[in-house]
């Protein structure tokens, strides 16, 4: 990688290989994010897509973007020091506010995402990176326009019914997600089953929340999306349990 040296390698997924790499222009380390050599063809063009809209959003709770390489092509990402939000909860789950809280930064982060016709489609804990008090939403691997695509499109146990089904897709997707997400930091389980069906099909809302948020993560997670709150309705009923109130220690 022109301009890059390579520092430590970070993960391996299925299609992609991450790494922590020096900016000799930045001088600081960065993110960077490469297909595996064994990928899927389509895999490049889809990660220069997810580097091209990283690149251009803007926001404190949305990882940011670099440039994109044409070498593989790679993808040049900011470091977030900290953990991520499965980490966080597989140790223990968060207070009431710090959970309101961890919920009024990804609404704002997914509410300007629409605004720039995207939905996330894959909002869950590990998607999530816990630092120094701010939540920052990674990974845009699956956004999409909305519409109807493949079903099942997304990660068990946090997929919408429409996504499960392969329905046409809105906001509403990601308002469920959300809701899977906040329901998992109370409870410190997910909302379903671990274990994914041959072909995932939701035919029910999962378990109710006990506590104050209860009511509003049991909205989001209503079975049909027109019955779920928007996303501003969702920070309104949220922000009454965060009073100045941080979702982790540093």
């Amino acid at each position: 990688m022109t301009g890059y040296a390579t520092i430590a390698h970070l993960n391996r997924s299925n299609r992609y290989d991450t790494y922590e790499v020096w900016s000799a222009e930045r001088l600081c380390s960065c993110v960077a994010k490469r297909p595996r050599a064994d990928a899927p063809k389509k895999t490049a063009g889809e990660l220069r897509l997810e580097g091209e809209r990283l690149v251009a959003l803007c926001h404190p709770h949305i990882v940011r973007g670099y440039e994109v390489l044409e070498e593989g092509p790679t993808v040049i990402m900011e470091t977030l020091d900290g953990e991520t939000l499965a980490h966080l909860i597989a140790a223990q789950t968060l207070e009431a506010d710090e959970v309101a809280w961890l919920g009024l930064q990804l609404a704002s982060a997914l509410e300007y995402l629409h605004r720039q016709g995207l939905l996330h489609l894959d909002v869950k804990p590990g998607n999530v990176i816990a630092t120094g008090g701010r939540a920052v939403l990674i990974d845009l691997s699956l956004a999409r326009e909305p519409g109807r695509y493949k079903r099942g499109l997304g990660t068990w146990c946090h997929l919408s019914p429409e996504q499960a089904r392969g329905d046409a897709l809105t906001t509403a997707a990601d308002v469920w997600g959300l809701g899977t997400v906040l329901l998992e930091a109370v409870t410190g389980r997910p909302a379903f089953e671990q274990e994914e069906p041959e072909f995932p099909q939701l035919v029910h809302a999962p378990p109710r929340a006990e506590g104050p948020l209860g009511d509003v993560i049991a909205a989001c997670l209503a079975f049909e999306p027109h019955a779920r709150p928007s996303l501003t309705e969702v920070a309104a009923a949220l922000r009454p349990h965060a009073p100045g109130a941080r979702p982790w220690s540093d």
